[in-house]
């Protein structure tokens, strides 16, 4: 029987202030698409006692434990310690770490002192997993049928050292094949309607993730004879159902698959922006190689730089308001001449909480897109909170650009 998974998440802040557990999210993820099941999910203050506690009751019952958090150099970084507790051995000073860490501190100019040295502590017999990109190593530590892995909080360091150790370390699991298709522009409970005789295939199970504006459908299948051909059939199903709706899989973004349209062609885009404020630009920059298709962006929040910046003329603003189609694309228009790309993309709306009216109430956005191969204008009713109402602006503005740099020239 594979041993189950345990992720602990450590820290007060996680507890007490309700900070979202993001590194768990991802871990998850990771683990579920290897093969292997998450027996359970803790969030665990910084009282060592505790952590202890939790440690050792993960371990005795033979899981693989994968913690982050509480590995820094300040007085309440308790997961070294805590460790040690539970495995019943002491904490050792390893030289050889201690003095990488000074020539680190050192080559950095960061004074170092007592608690950085801390972090050359291990608990005895545990191993050390090297941080490519912080002073806080990791700890690999068999126990028992357990084996824990503790890793940072900091999220590039932890799935750096991740993707270096703990997954070569974990292999595969049952050999579960895991297929992401991501939908966009479609509601999950259309998407569920049409899809419910599909997720009755045998030996198929699916998961629908819901975001702004797109949707994530988890396909999976326990490896055997059939699994690759199940996974492909109800892909194939999935796809001729949904259509265009379906605009990647596994890592591709709404960004990623609009920018390799983009280059396919030798074309470039632009962004006016007010509501969003930069949100759609960095979206657009996210994907490695965005270089090649983004050329820049305007941020025109205030209505004198839409005129001044992308040229929207006065009159349209007084005679239709900043959040309105003519004003879109005027945006669009102006971000297109003005920053020399092939195409260009307006947004303004009302993002909230305040500022929403009988006519235009909070989440009206309107999106305009133009470029060689036609132009579009929407106008769009978003509902949630300021954040929801800006992500769901940036990923529609997304799509849009995606089917129309898609279409035929």
């Amino acid at each position: 029987m594979l041993p189950k998974v345990t992720l602990i998440a450590i820290g007060t802040e996680l507890v007490a202030l309700g900070r979202a557990d993001t590194n768990g999210e991802w871990l998850a993820a990771r683990i579920v698409r290897a093969g292997y099941e998450i027996e359970q999910t803790l969030r665990v203050a910084d009282d060592m006692i505790l952590l202890a506690s939790v440690f050792q009751s993960a371990l005795e019952r033979g899981n693989v434990v994968i913690s982050t958090g509480g590995l820094g150099p300040t007085e309440d970084d308790r997961t070294r310690a805590a460790l040690a507790a539970a495995a019943g051995v002491s904490l050792v000073r390893d030289d050889v770490r201690l003095a990488l860490l000074r020539g680190l501190f050192a080559a950095r100019s960061i004074p170092f002192g007592p608690g950085q040295a801390r972090q050359a502590d291990r608990p005895a017999g545990a191993e050390w997993i090297d941080n490519p990109f912080g002073s806080a190593p990791g700890l690999d530590l068999r126990r028992g049928g357990g084996r824990l892995f503790a890793l940072p909080g900091v999220p590039a360091e932890m799935k750096a050292m991740f993707d270096a150790h703990v997954a070569p370390a974990l292999g595969t699991g049952r050999g579960v094949l895991h297929r992401v298709l991501r939908i966009a522009s479609r509601g999950e409970g259309t998407v569920d309607d049409e899809l419910k005789d599909v997720y009755a295939t045998p030996g198929l199970s699916v998961t629908i993730l819901s975001h702004p504006g797109q949707l994530e459908l988890h396909l999976r299948v326990v490896a055997g004879p059939e699994a690759q051909r199940t996974i492909a059939t109800v892909e194939r199903e999935v796809r001729a159902r949904l259509g265009d709706a379906v605009y990647g899989a596994d890592a591709d973004t709404l960004a990623s698959v609009a920018g390799a349209l983009l280059a396919a062609r030798g074309e470039t885009v632009g962004t006016a922006e007010s509501c969003t404020a930069g949100l759609l630009a960095a979206a657009l920059t996210e994907p490695p190689g965005s270089s090649v298709w983004f050329r820049g962006g305007l941020i025109v929040y205030a209505d004198v730089l839409k005129r001044s910046l992308a040229g929207v003329a006065a009159e349209t603003l007084a005679r239709h308001g900043a959040v309105s189609e003519a004003v879109a694309g005027e945006l669009a228009a102006g971000a297109r001449e003005r920053l020399g790309a092939d195409w260009g993309i307006g947004v303004t709306g009302i993002a909230g909480p305040a500022g929403g009216g009988a006519d235009k109430p909070v989440g009206t956005v309107h999106i305009a897109i133009r470029g060689p191969r036609g132009e579009r204008n929407r106008r769009y009713l978003f509902h949630g909170d300021r954040g929801q109402v800006r992500a769901h602006t940036v990923n529609a503005a997304l799509d849009g650009l995606r089917r129309l740099a898609g279409s035929p020239a």
